[in-house]
């Protein structure tokens, strides 16, 4: 509930904070019923829109419904301005969402109501069904944005988001993930993040060094993750058909 609770942090300067005030008051009417579902202790609504709010212990179970409603309108009006833009000046291009790395159920409806496709950053070793229940639900293709390994026998100083412990893993990962992605009903692909190696001394900005390409930063080959690459990809179609191939 990051957003919302960021919301309530702010005062009435704050168009976040007005439109959570405006949407609780048409809710609750008087503020002695918001107080009793948050357990808070608010005199008006004018001192709450004034003034930063922190809830006090463990949400509360009113807290949390009406935070998720927010939550739910907040990207529902974001979705929806960005498509109508991209609707009225690029009509012939998908709307391929936002790459969650975070996210809540409210914002992947959203997202799902209003985008083609909907898209996620997931590093990890591989995609478990079991942990993307949230996919059934929504009637629209997913896609993964960013994924990768690392390891530090050759290469960088840095092994990135997943770590394995040498080229030979790395290119057994690289394959499961691929796999993973292909036996998932709701996925319909997944981007690499990156072809080559980045900067010895960090990418500008934030410093990034990670040792997570195809190539390194000489130009130099990764012959373990790029068989690996190549053997996956040609098992790939067979296997979203049901027609499985390769070493399992």
């Amino acid at each position: 509930y990051g957003l919302a609770l960021g919301a309530l942090s702010l005062g009435q300067a704050s168009a976040a904070k007005r439109a959570l005030v405006e949407q609780l008051r048409a809710r609750y009417g008087a503020v002695k019923k918001l107080n009793a579902a948050w357990g808070a202790r608010l005199v008006s609504w004018q001192k709450f829109l004034e003034n930063p709010y922190k809830p006090e212990g463990e949400l509360s179970t009113g807290l949390k419904e009406d935070l998720a409603v927010y939550m739910k309108e907040f990207a529902s009006r974001y979705f929806r301005t960005i498509r109508e833009a991209l609707r009225k000046y690029d009509p012939n291009h998908l709307y391929l969402g936002v790459r969650f790395a975070w996210y809540t159920t409210e914002e992947v409806q959203a997202c799902g109501e209003y985008c083609d496709v909907v898209s996620f950053n997931i590093y990890r070793p591989r995609v478990d069904p079991a942990q993307w229940g949230i996919l059934k639900d929504i009637d629209k293709p997913a896609i993964i944005g960013e994924f990768h390994m690392g390891a530090l026998d050759r290469g960088m100083f840095h092994t990135g988001l997943v770590a394995t412990p040498d080229q030979a893993a790395r290119a057994a990962m690289y394959q499961d993930y691929v796999r993973s992605v292909a036996d998932h009903p709701s996925l319909v692909g997944c981007h690499f993040f990156k072809y080559n190696d980045e900067p010895l001394t960090g990418r500008p900005g934030d410093g990034e060094n990670y040792s997570i390409g195809f190539t390194t930063v000489t130009d130099g080959l990764y012959p373990e993750l790029i068989a690996a690459a190549k053997a996956v990809h040609a098992e790939v179609y067979m296997r979203r058909s049901g027609k499985r191939s390769g070493g399992e």
